[in-house]
């Protein structure tokens, strides 16, 4: 549940720029209306689906056309980015990384980065940082469940759309724990973002991503960068060397900071955690780990904190966040929450150093259970029925599950016309098998059972709904079905379980 902050005056963005001559008129199915930017990597346009919907191009030039690694790691962009959907996320659209010119197309989110609103108006107020955190931490929730992490958390890549945060550029995202460092040496992400084991150039993990948040947060309250010097090498020597100090805080921040910036990454919370903490309900039959922060002896030295001598944190501070606003346990614009210590009558181990809740919080209100919105961790339910995107013709749901066999109801609105005559849906949809351990695999045309119709069903001939069967991978126990255009389309997660 987000609440609506304080209006600020309006942040003057740049003007999309006119195209010009030499400039694409078209990429993919797409029409370029406009020049969003340019980079190193190359350009970004504002194009338009044949439905009307925006999106924002990434349209790869320059000399690394011709380098495969470059190839190579655009292509993992796109299957990262294909592989999450949120409304917390620029969600990938379409894509083709093995065109001449490789291109990507998320959708275009109009709204100033974080770092612009700061640059024309200053730190957010609580209630702003509170919608902040929210929806970040609900879009890297979501790049976890997929096996990544996001490694480059930060205001740049933070746009603040009209319907709240959205989490933008994949880039460099990598499977958790895989390679860390660039051709050069370099650990991947912002220096002033990084973890310590980030810059460190240690192992990535989804705790990596929970510093970053935490000081995202920081900066958005108040304007400053954790660790700052005059070189790139001089805050990365700091943050692997140096504890944080924000000592310039507001002090409703200061709880949430103490459990996320946490040297030792076991010591951090969980996403999963953050998220029960702000109202949202844990995975059915899993009691949710709270883990204790632990220091790291011998860090190094610590920074001189701004504005005088360090004021020492609470070192013992569990990451249990209850809303103090009424009627509601997700964090509010009136209050940040509480981060409460609990004491060894309220918790027990677990063997693995973590802390069980067994006694839950007297009189705190329930949990609001969230709506579904098609994404992975929130799918629709059963009986639910779709368009796939909305620059899409094609409308799905998933009305029945049972066992292996999936009911799916299909229709094409622009059967007929021009640009689409009469689609197989077969040839334009995947189905894929989602299992509560997060395996995934696509519905093969060499799985079929006898009773399938999905792969026999031949063009449609006109836009009423069809119902078709198809057999699922085996993936274990069942948690989800997706429906999706094609291997690096737009759409959605139905629930496998009910």
């Amino acid at each position: 549940m987000l609440h609506d902050p304080p209006a600020r005056s309006k942040v003057l963005i740049p003007e999309p720029a006119a195209l010009r001559s030499g400039e694409p008129r078209t990429i993919g199915p797409f029409r370029v209306r406009s020049r969003l930017g340019s980079g190193g990597m190359g350009d970004v346009y504002l194009g338009t689906a044949r439905r009307g919907q925006q999106v924002a191009i990434k349209l790869i030039r320059g000399a690394q056309l011709d380098d495969d690694e470059f190839r190579a790691r655009f292509r993992r962009e796109v299957r990262a980015a294909a592989k999450v959907r949120s409304r917390f996320i620029a969600n990938l659209v379409d894509a083709d990384p093995d065109a001449e010119l490789p291109w990507l197309a998320t959708e275009y989110v109009p709204g100033p980065t974080l770092s612009q609103e700061l640059a024309a108006h200053g730190p957010l107020p609580q209630a702003a940082v509170a919608n902040l955190v929210v929806g970040v931490a609900e879009a890297l929730h979501t790049i976890h469940r997929a096996g990544l992490v996001h490694r480059d958390v930060k205001p740049a890549n933070v746009i603040l759309g009209p319907d709240g945060p959205r989490l933008i550029d994949l880039g460099v995202v990598s499977s958790i724990g895989a390679t860390r460092l660039t051709m050069t040496g370099q650990p991947v992400g912002t220096p002033m973002y990084m973890a310590p084991e980030q810059a460190m150039g240690s192992r990535t993990t989804s705790a990596t991503d929970v510093w970053a948040l935490g000081a995202l947060a920081y900066y958005a309250a108040t304007g400053n960068y954790l660790f700052e010097g005059d070189h790139p090498a001089v805050v990365l020597y700091r943050v692997s060397a140096e504890e944080p100090s924000y000592d310039d805080c507001p002090e409703y921040l200061r709880p949430f900071l103490d459990a996320c910036l946490v040297r030792d990454p076991e010591g951090r919370p969980s996403l999963d955690a953050i998220l029960h903490s702000l109202g949202a309900p844990a995975p059915a039959g899993v009691t949710l780990p709270l883990v204790e922060p632990r220091r790291v002896s011998g860090a190094g030295r610590r920074r001189t904190p701004r504005g005088g001598a360090h004021r020492g944190r609470r070192r013992r501070t569990m990451v249990v966040l209850g809303s103090v606003a009424a009627g509601t346990a997700v964090l509010a614009g009136a209050t940040f929450g509480v981060w409460s210590s609990l004491t060894s009558d309220d918790r027990e181990p677990t063997g693995s150093g973590q802390t069980l809740i067994t006694t839950p919080p007297q009189n705190s209100p329930s949990p609001v259970q969230p709506a579904a919105d098609g994404s992975r961790d929130r799918p629709w339910a059963q009986g639910t029925v779709k368009h796939l995107d909305e620059g899409s013709c094609w409308i799905a749901g998933v009305i029945g599950v049972e066992e292996r066999q999936a009911r799916l109801k299909l229709a094409c609105d622009q059967v007929g016309t021009s640009l689409y005559g009469n689609p197989t849906p077969s040839a334009h949809l995947d189905v894929y098998a989602v299992g509560q351990d997060g395996t995934t695999l696509p519905s093969e045309p060499a799985d079929a059972a006898a009773q399938d119709t999905f792969w026999t069903l031949g063009n449609l001939m006109d836009t009423n709904p069809v119902t078709v069967t198809v057999t699922l991978p085996d993936v274990g126990p069942l948690a989800a079905v997706e429906v999706r255009q094609g291997k690096y389309g737009y759409g959605w997660y139905w629930d496998a379980t009910r």
